[in-house]
């Protein structure tokens, strides 16, 4: 039988525990340059000081017009890297793995004017089809933004290829209509991550974690299940396993105990070589040493209960009293950081 405090080997790093904090956007904690104006060393320092054992950064944008928002982390410039280096100092002070989630948010992007892999109809904002050069830029500034992850100490990068921003986009044949290189088939459509990945490992190290936030897409689970195969081929050492486009529910049998989204996560593990981490509504200590002992998923991504209390891990592991996410919302909806009925200082 696994428990929380187990350690896991993901690429050629150990993780000293089961515990990972997703990537959870801070709003507005940031300037339109993509400078903190809020500690994130201390926000994240919080959780990994109470024994979290891998934190992945908040999504940080890889250029200015693929921001999600205006007060988006910014890792585009080398003005960006000491706020990531105090992180990592801070985090690796503790042996907690920490990487950041890199993002293009294409369609999804903050702008009027947006670009995407194709233009469909049914949007309201005016969107140009990226042309292949354009393509090749984003494809750099992927790589570089990797670079300075990799300058700053972090551990890794996640590639966010869910939740509908751009690596989503190309993945999905539902907002990928493209007749070239970069749209058709399966490899096609995912040709994009796969030569960023690349690229990534070229120049970089062996020890430096590329892993992936994969978001399932309709039309079939078959196509997932062969580009997971891909990426991990490709070098991705581990997947944080979400929802895509097109994906509404997932079958699931009625003895497994949590969400649809959650099983994503382990259907993806039950064919994949390298660990994976579930998600979604993961608030209670039980909830987790469950998935984890039944070996329904490699690690537990406990996202709001993490910001409801900093040393949730420690107290999960410690069989302790937390302070409980009351699942109310106003973390995910905020306009102007977390906001917390049960822990006041949004840290």
């Amino acid at each position: 039988m696994t428990t929380l405090n187990t350690p896991i080997t993901i690429g050629n790093k150990t993780c000293k525990n089961r515990i990972l904090m997703p990537p959870l956007v801070c709003f507005n904690w940031a300037d339109e340059e993509g400078i903190e104006t809020q500690s994130r060393s201390e926000h994240y320092g919080l959780r990994s000081d109470a024994d979290t054992g891998f934190i992945v950064i908040e999504a940080a944008a890889i250029s200015k017009e693929g921001r999600i928002t205006k007060s988006e982390l910014g890792i585009w410039d080398d003005k960006h890297l000491d706020q990531y280096k105090r992180i990592a100092d801070r985090c690796h002070q503790n042996d907690t793995l920490v990487v950041v989630q890199i993002v293009h948010a294409g369609i999804k992007a903050c702008y009027d004017k947006v670009y995407a892999p194709s233009v469909l109809e049914e949007n309201e904002k005016e969107v140009l089809e990226l042309s292949i050069d354009h393509i090749n830029q984003i494809k750099e500034d992927f790589i570089s933004a990797a670079v300075r992850a990799y300058k700053s100490g972090l551990d890794g990068v996640e590639l966010h290829g869910a939740h509908g921003y751009l690596l989503n986009q190309f993945a999905s044949p539902k907002s990928n209509l493209r007749k070239d290189q970069y749209g058709g088939d399966l490899e096609n459509r995912f040709r994009l991550p796969l030569e960023i990945i690349d690229e990534i490992k070229k120049q970089t190290s062996e020890d430096f974690l590329i892993t992936y936030r994969y978001g399932l897409n309709d039309p079939t689970f078959e196509d997932d299940i062969n580009a997971v195969k891909m990426l991990q081929a490709a070098g991705v050492v581990f997947f944080n396993v979400s929802s895509g486009i097109g994906i509404k529910a997932f079958d699931t049998p009625d003895e497994y105990p949590e969400s649809f989204i959650t099983y994503m996560g382990y259907k993806i593990k039950q064919n994949v070589n390298v660990p994976v981490a579930s998600v979604y509504g993961i608030r209670h200590p039980e909830q987790a040493i469950k998935l984890i002992n039944d070996d329904l998923t490699d690690m537990v991504a406990v996202g709001r209960g993490l910001l409801a209390d900093p040393e949730w891990s420690k107290k999960a592991i410690n069989n302790q009293q937390i302070n409980m996410c009351l699942h109310c919302k106003p973390c995910q909806f905020a306009k102007d950081g977390h906001k917390c009925p049960v822990n006041k200082r949004a840290f």
